[in-house]
């Protein structure tokens, strides 16, 4: 797997509608994450819009699964209209009935590389690798490097339940020889690790400490990771191949009996258009999923981008995750914090 540094990235034009129906005075509502997500939406999809239709698009800012309680609860009267899942979130979304299943006739589907669109659109592709203290290791760590003697207790976790800590749990079971259908594998091995480091839930905590060596590494998804690295010199990120990287997937989804329907599939087909995709890679390193995008040269390196790449990614059983999470916290707070 190919990683690292962002570069120059080929631009394309993403076909739209040439007229626009009038949507002044309507207001269309997207439940998104902040930071620069937010700003690359809003530059990319939500300016281009208001200005094609008069609409006003205004964001519903914070994590995933609070806009899936706002979705459950909302179910009869929704205030969304757009909302951005991850990719264990969106078939369960579809299943219950609070989001619109994929149009394969839209040009947003057929956009897609085949095969992605799992509940709702495919947005962007990460994956699951190492960040690491690049003295700690003086070169790029596989998963079974962590356990070495030298790191008991230097290794930080995400918190559970989370993208990262459950891809790490299944890293840790296909250590064992088994996969996160054996629960009793994953944290026997997680456990070997020591108590974490450090719970993180920032960025700018982790990496601080990273930095200065008092965490050897941890595991982490790798967009916002690698387009963080300039700014530490000490820290490198890797994909492992043994296991490789887990798979992780945001995806964008149309909100059932929203208010605006209309403006909901014309946010989303900017939102996977080659002009967002583009810029999604190029200023945040998540990969592309329009198979139209063309990625050249660094930029090329830093995503995960293509069928193929994705087809060597561990790719894990999340709805069956999903059921044990209940179960699990339990497990993680006793066996791995120690609570």
């Amino acid at each position: 797997m190919r990683h690292r540094l962002v570069g120059t990235v080929a631009f394309a034009v993403a076909a739209l509608p040439a007229l626009a129906q009038d949507f002044a005075g309507q207001t269309l509502v997207v439940g998104t994450w902040g930071g620069d997500i937010e700003r690359l939406l809003r530059t990319h999809v939500a300016e281009p819009l208001e200005a094609e239709t008069g609409a006003r698009v205004e964001f519903l800012l914070g994590g995933s699964s609070d806009r899936m309680a706002k979705l459950y609860a909302e179910r009869d009267n929704p205030t969304m209209d757009v909302t951005f899942q991850n990719i264990y979130e969106a078939p369960q979304l579809l299943a219950d009935g609070l989001v619109v299943a994929p149009d394969p006739e839209s040009p947003a589907f057929k956009a897609i590389w085949e095969g992605m669109n799992e509940g709702c659109y495919a947005m962007s592709l990460v994956g699951l690798g190492i960040a690491y203290n690049k003295q700690l290791f003086p070169e790029p760590p596989e998963w079974a490097d962590l356990w070495k003697p030298d790191y008991h207790g230097r290794i930080a976790m995400a918190p559970y339940p989370s993208s990262e800590s459950d891809g790490f749990l299944a890293v840790a079971a296909r250590l064992a020889g088994a996969d996160e259908h054996d629960p009793d594998a994953a944290f026997s091995k997680l456990a070997e690790l020591g108590p974490p480091a450090l719970t993180y839930t920032s960025l700018d905590e982790i990496f601080a400490l990273m930095d200065a060596g008092e965490v050897a590494a941890a595991p982490m998804i790798s967009g916002y990771v690698l387009s963080s690295l300039a700014d530490w010199e000490n820290i490198g990120f890797v994909f492992p191949t043994d296991p490789g990287p887990v798979l992780v997937r945001d995806m964008v989804c149309q909100v059932a009996n929203s208010p605006n329907p209309e403006l909901a599939r014309m946010f989303i087909e900017r939102a996977v258009g080659v002009e967002t995709q583009t810029a999604y890679a190029e200023e945040l390193m998540f990969g592309p999923t329009n198979s139209s995008v063309t990625l050249s040269g660094e930029a090329a390196t830093g995503t995960i981008n293509t069928p193929e790449e994705v087809a060597t990614l561990v790719q894990l059983d999340w709805p069956w995750l999903i059921e044990q999470r209940p179960e699990w916290t339990e497990r993680w707070n006793r066996e791995i914090l120690g609570q």
